[in-house]
């Protein structure tokens, strides 16, 4: 499969505290990674890193090119954990939020763009929220709306960060259900910041473990049977791997949870 993403040794500190060391890994096109890892981990870092919001140590490539010559960022859609225009009260359309994310656009909108706009918000089911004031709007009803804005550029790789915080139970399944739809209808490759591991575990098809460094990277049924997930995890080990399990109703390799022994 072609590669999306190649980290090689990144690292990253604040005033010389280690925020992430000597992190390696490889996303390829299609994947569905759910990156997961403590409070303070460096989880939202990391994201930064890859886009280049943060300058940290190591290389990186996108799409086959190097982070520093990296231009196409039209095939790049990143919903952040706290949106600029989420936090301003400045009254802006549903469908203007929506237009910030076409790249290169001038002063004058046309239909071209407005037809890539209504898709977008037609594909994320907020089409009949366009002419209403973002801020108007609940705030599962705003993520949709953030989710369009990354999505209006047609994007191979979306980035978020924790893009279910404060969703309330169905906005959430719905949330999901929409990001698996793209991962495997359109083939976006999709990498997400998330706590809600089992409800995305039963969508995605990698997990990432970050906690300053790369605790674990690789499928879900091997996250499942990793001593080393186990011991970061600790005695909340058993209760996320269980969860897991409940979403797909089986062990992914077959034995059921209380055959599963972890560390």
């Amino acid at each position: 499969m072609p590669v999306v993403i190649t980290a090689k040794n990144i690292s990253f500190a604040y005033v010389r505290m280690p925020v992430l060391e000597n992190i390696s890994f490889t996303v390829e096109a299609g994947d569905y990674i759910g990156l997961i890892g403590p409070n303070g981990g460096g989880k939202t870092t990391l994201l930064k890193v890859l886009l280049g919001l943060e300058k940290g140590r190591g290389e990186i490539q996108l799409f086959g090119t190097a982070l520093e010559k990296f231009t196409d960022w039209n095939k790049i859609g990143y919903l952040a954990q706290k949106s600029p225009v989420a936090q301003s009260r400045f009254p802006i359309a549903a469908e203007e939020v929506v237009l910030m994310g076409l790249p290169g656009r001038g002063a004058r909108v046309g239909r071209n763009e407005l037809k890539e706009v209504y898709a977008a918000m037609r594909q994320t089911r907020t089409r009949q929220y366009a002419g209403r004031i973002f801020n108007d709007l609940s705030i599962g009803q705003q993520q949709r709306v953030l989710l369009a804005r990354a999505l209006v550029s047609k994007p191979e790789l979306l980035i978020l960060d924790e893009p279910s915080t404060a969703l309330d139970v169905e906005s959430r399944e719905m949330f999901f259900d929409l990001l698996a739809q793209l991962n495997t209808k359109y083939h976006t490759t999709i990498l997400l910041i998330t706590h809600d591991t089992g409800e995305v575990g039963k969508h995605i098809s990698k997990f990432m473990y970050v906690d300053k460094k790369l605790v674990f990277f690789g499928t879900r049924e091997e996250f499942c049977h990793s001593p080393a997930v186990a011991k970061q995890l600790g005695p909340f080990a058993q209760h996320t791997i269980d969860h897991l399990h409940n979403q797909h109703g089986h062990c992914p390799l077959g034995a059921s949870c209380k055959e599963c022994h972890h560390g």
